[in-house]
């Protein structure tokens, strides 16, 4: 017998998945300022050109805002492992 809700059994696959790392959202974000800017570059629609830089800087601030989170990682983790080794 066939699944009678299909698009039910598509989400429960996606939400099933495991959460992604700080690493892969950076990945995801990067390539996405560089297709807007390649939008904003090619464009001659204004449109097109005001959503591009719309794009990249709501991108950009959330890039920026993911290094600081991920330095701020980096530096915890060394206070730590720091501590741990502390007589």
């Amino acid at each position: 017998m066939a699944n009678p809700n299909p698009h039910a059994a598509r989400i429960a696959k996606k939400r099933a998945r495991k959460p992604g790392d700080l690493s892969q959202v950076l990945r995801m974000l990067w390539q996405a300022l560089l297709e807007a800017e390649e939008v904003l570059l090619e464009s001659d629609n204004a449109e097109w050109t005001l959503k591009a830089v719309h794009a990249i800087s709501q991108s950009a601030g959330q890039y920026v805002k993911l290094l600081e989170v991920g330095e701020l990682e980096a530096r915890l983790a060394a206070v730590e492992q720091a501590m741990k080794e502390r007589p």
